[in-house]
């Protein structure tokens, strides 16, 4: 959480002096107006984020499919994840998931793999929740598109390392999570 914290403070901070030394003189901003702008595109790229998250959780879950090659995790791609030293710092970014009814933070049941179906597609959905997060996170561009430099860019590109970061580990956990299921299907084979 402090991550995101840390994140959301240096984007106001960079919005608050973006406007405080260029947009009050090249606008006549007060300092009030630039307050409000400040919290009205984190309010709205916040109300983005929800609708996208309700919306998705709502979707029939058969399109949530890991075996799908929209969800197909590559080679290059783990490499970058390792690249990322995600192992080190994955574990610092909050995890949401018990607002959809389940938590993606732990393996509760290693050996079960009907928990481990649902697990995977639970990743799915959040994989997707954070796919189209980013992307229309930048729809609030649309609240004041000639000042976008001053309010949305810095919020749009905040919102989208915040879901980045959640995206990048759903991605990195679902190949082990697939190793984790098909030996569990081998082990069960061989018992009977």
């Amino acid at each position: 959480m402090l991550i995101y914290l840390f994140l959301i403070s240096i984007t106001i901070l960079i919005m608050l002096v973006l406007n405080i030394f260029i947009g009050i003189d090249k606008y006549n901003y007060s300092t009030s107006y630039i307050i409000g702008m400040i919290v009205i595109h984190i309010v709205a790229v916040f109300i983005i984020d929800a609708i996208v998250a309700f919306v998705i959780n709502k979707l029939p879950k058969k399109w949530f499919n890991y075996k799908s090659s929209v969800f197909k995790i590559y080679n290059w791609e783990n490499s970058f994840y390792n690249h990322l030293k995600i192992r080190k710092w994955k574990e610092h970014i909050p995890e949401l998931g018990m607002l959809a009814g389940f938590r993606k933070n732990k393996i509760k049941e290693p050996n079960n793999n009907d928990y481990l179906s649902v697990y995977l597609e639970q990743s799915c959905i959040g994989i997707t929740v954070h796919s189209y997060s980013i992307l229309l996170g930048f729809l609030i561009f649309l609240i004041k598109p000639k000042y976008f430099f001053f309010f949305a860019l810095p919020v749009s590109i905040t919102n989208g390392i915040i879901h980045f970061l959640s995206l990048s580990i759903l991605r990195y956990n679902v190949p082990k999570l697939i190793r984790l299921f098909e030996r569990n299907k081998k082990r069960v084979l061989k018992s009977e």
